[in-house]
């Protein structure tokens, strides 16, 4: 009987240790997570000093987009922080009126740039981008955001949309990008500092598919990839280099996600709330971000989501609204 119940109690200690060994690999994984997210909170939820970004990177900051939905609060934003601002964007009405603004708002300078970034790449882009190296030269440039972006064509299979709308998000969304920011980076390497923010999506960082809209999703892609390389190659340089992947914020470019995704009101920011938490994470952090309290616990909820149930609830969502979309009944 005794040698019985010693048997047991061998075969039974493996199974013992093996459980403990997982409640403890699980609390250590929980707790790591807990701590990293309440650290994203803190991040979230810290204000800078408003000469903060001047004293450690630089006077001016350029932003493409100025003229409405997130490039318009982050421009406010950036120059209430002291910022004198280049503003970059193709309507030259629009570019007043907000250089105008930020102006009165906040007393800071301004330049405006009239640049319809779709032509970068062609005969017409080169002389736009000539007067932007020429608006930038002699600046003490220490903050640059890209964040005119296209959307259109949306809620399109591949094969259904005109080629040239193809060719414009590309240009805009990765060929822009790409020239704006080897325009800005020559001035920071020499005065051995700067920051550059990219913004992003998190349909294309934290979900695994976006069907119907899967250029955007591959454009964004590349900003991220773009940022993450660059970061790598300057930071010894003292040039800190971001993309901000955001989820829902109330602009006419995100209002197409929103319908896409079934609508996540609750989710969904202000361009203001987010230029406030999108300014206070530039510098800090790694070189992919998701500022905003809402957005970072939107990104961990996606986290614990299987990608085929991602890629099934999203593809009936978009292929639905695109129904309704069509059909009129909108």
């Amino acid at each position: 009987m005794a040698s019985h119940v010693f048997m047991i109690r061998q075969e039974t200690a493996p199974a013992q240790w093996w459980f403990l060994s997982l409640a403890f690999v699980g609390a250590a994984y929980a707790a790591t997570v807990t701590l990293r997210f309440v650290a994203y909170l803190a991040l979230c939820r810290c204000h800078r000093p408003k000469d903060d970004l001047r004293r450690r990177y630089g006077e001016w900051a350029v932003v493409t987009g100025p003229t409405s939905g997130i490039g318009r609060a982050m421009a406010l934003e950036l120059a209430r922080h002291g910022l004198n601002l280049v503003l970059v964007g193709r309507d030259p009405a629009i570019l007043r009126e907000i250089s105008g603004t930020v102006r009165s708002l906040h007393k800071v300078k301004t330049k405006t740039v009239v640049f319809d970034l779709s032509l970068v790449w062609t005969p017409d882009g080169d002389e736009p981008l000539q007067r932007l190296r020429e608006a930038v030269e002699g600046l003490d440039v220490g903050v640059m955001v890209n964040n005119a972006g296209v959307a259109k064509p949306g809620a399109v299979y591949l094969h259904e949309a005109d080629v040239e709308a193809w060719v414009r998000m590309v240009r805009v969304n990765m060929s822009a990008v790409t020239e704006v920011t080897a325009v800005v980076l020559p001035g920071m390497v020499s005065r051995g500092r700067g920051a550059i923010v990219n913004i992003g999506s998190a349909g294309s960082e934290y979900i695994p598919s976006l069907p119907l809209y899967t250029m955007y999703a591959a454009t964004k892609r590349y900003v991220a990839q773009f940022s993450r390389s660059l970061h790598v190659e300057y930071a010894s340089k003292g040039i800190h280099v971001q993309c901000q992947a955001p989820f829902f914020v109330d602009t006419r470019l995100m209002f197409r996600f929103e319908e896409a995704a079934g609508g996540v009101s609750l989710f969904t920011v202000t361009p203001d709330a987010y230029a406030r938490a999108a300014v206070a994470w530039i510098g800090r952090g790694g070189a992919l971000c998701t500022p905003g309290v809402r957005h970072q616990l939107l990104r961990r909820m996606a986290a614990a989501v299987p990608d085929s149930v991602h890629d099934w609830i999203l593809l009936h969502l978009t292929t639905w609204n695109r129904k309704r979309r069509f059909s009129g009944s909108e």
